[in-house]
């Protein structure tokens, strides 16, 4: 019997010697692939392209001093003087003594007509633009008043109160005639 117990224990220490690395080895492999994804899925994260960025008239910021937006920027050339000949029919008569072309004239005057229109119609848009703003923040604060007012339980009495509110509620009308008006006088100027 005791031949049998020990031939037991014997036969499970060399089993588990055995089966013992296969599951230590299992177990690192794991890991060892599990930290091999993170890797390659930071990889993959790095390499992916991101989408290009579409710029449109909503994400576009045009500050309000800067109209040169609004208006081509002349090229350049190496050597030219730094400011560009304004008159093409000047240049022409110094040249050759020629007359000047008066469809080359009217072409720079209809050009110049465009650009400033073109410069009127994008400081009438950021006119509006910020009438906008502040008739939405006096919306929000005549808002914000009235509920002030009316959640006071003697509002009744409150001709103070009752006074700010109908001057406020005034000064809304006027934006909103000022903005109408704008729009409307930005609807009337011709197309660029």
């Amino acid at each position: 019997m005791l031949h049998s117990i020990a031939s037991r224990l014997a036969i499970s220490a060399i089993l588990a010697a055995a089966i013992l690395p296969a599951v230590v080895f299992a177990q690192s492999q794991d890991s060892q692939s599990v930290a091999e994804a993170s890797r390659r899925a930071r990889a993959q994260k790095k390499n992916a392209e991101k989408p290009p960025k579409v710029i449109t008239d909503d994400t576009l910021v045009v500050k309000k001093d800067d109209v040169q937006s609004a208006t081509a920027e002349q090229p350049k050339i190496a050597g030219s003087p730094e400011t560009p000949a304004q008159p093409a029919a000047g240049a022409a008569t110094a040249q050759g003594g020629a007359s000047a072309n008066p469809q080359g004239s009217k072409n720079v005057s209809e050009e110049e007509k465009s650009r400033g229109l073109l410069k009127q119609r994008v400081a009438l848009k950021e006119k509006i633009k910020d009438a906008q703003s502040d008739l939405d923040l006096l919306q929000r604060e005549y808002q914000l008043d009235q509920d002030s007012y009316f959640s006071n339980p003697d509002h009744a009495n409150d001709s103070a109160g009752k006074e700010r509110l109908d001057a406020m509620k005034q000064q809304i009308a006027n934006k909103q005639q000022e903005l109408e008006r704008m729009k409307a006088e930005l609807a009337a100027l011709p197309p660029s």
